[in-house]
């Protein structure tokens, strides 16, 4: 029974890289047309009502795949729907991406991995990730060039619980989506620009200070 269990969860595994593969190609040869985000969002006006549909959809897939950078997809929505509707449904889609990539890999990929790996380097993973995980995630998340995919599947296949998990990605993707946001915006309004970078700092150190804040007491 075990090993018919694990020969299906590794068929699925095998499954999902190369869906995983598949997916990023053809999505990254499909960003590769647009060569700003003021084209990409006159494509994503073109759907009428399912724009903002789409754009969410994009950036789930974005997040579970990576295979494009975070900034044309997110400028384009900040270039559509203005800086705070720009921010709702690019976080929105965002977070959600990185849920459903966590949940992937906690309910696939640990059970699977702890087949193969001493119970003594399970311990202090599970070990560093309830104490520091969240922390981590959160610092990964404000790095621009580091994907998103992997520190989400990373701690899905770590013990970290999900309610820290949502919160580090949240407020560790919020600055840098304000920022695209912003400049997405300025696209079309370059006189507002200065202003809207000093906003979009601003608000970088809130969501710093906030999870320093919340570190310390627990609330």
């Amino acid at each position: 029974m075990q090993k018919k269990w694990l020969y299906s969860t590794a068929i699925l595994l095998i499954l999902f890289l190369i869906l995983f593969i598949a997916v990023a190609f053809n999505l990254g040869h499909f960003f590769r047309q647009f060569s700003s985000p003021a084209e990409l969002a006159r494509y994503l006006r073109s759907f009428g009502l399912l724009t903002v549909f789409i754009s969410i959809l994009l950036l789930i897939i974005q997040t579970l795949f990576t295979p494009v950078p975070l900034f044309i997809l997110v400028a384009a929505n900040g270039f559509i729907f203005g800086v705070l509707g720009g921010i709702i449904i690019s976080l929105s889609g965002s977070v959600l991406g990185a849920t459903i990539a966590f949940l992937a890999a906690r309910f696939l990929g640990r059970n699977f991995l702890s087949r193969f790996l001493k119970p003594e380097y399970l311990d202090k993973v599970h070990s560093f990730s309830c104490k520091d995980g969240p922390k981590v995630v959160f610092f990964a998340r404000l790095i621009p060039v580091l994907p998103s995919s992997i520190v989400s599947y990373l701690a899905g296949l770590s013990n970290m619980r999900f309610t820290p998990y949502f919160l580090a990605t949240t407020l560790g993707k919020l600055p840098e989506i304000v920022v695209y946001s912003l400049l997405g915006h300025g696209f079309g309004h370059l006189d507002n620009l200065p202003a809207q970078l000093f906003l979009a700092i601003l608000i970088t150190l809130i969501a710093y200070f906030f999870y320093r804040w919340h570190k310390k007491t627990g609330i």
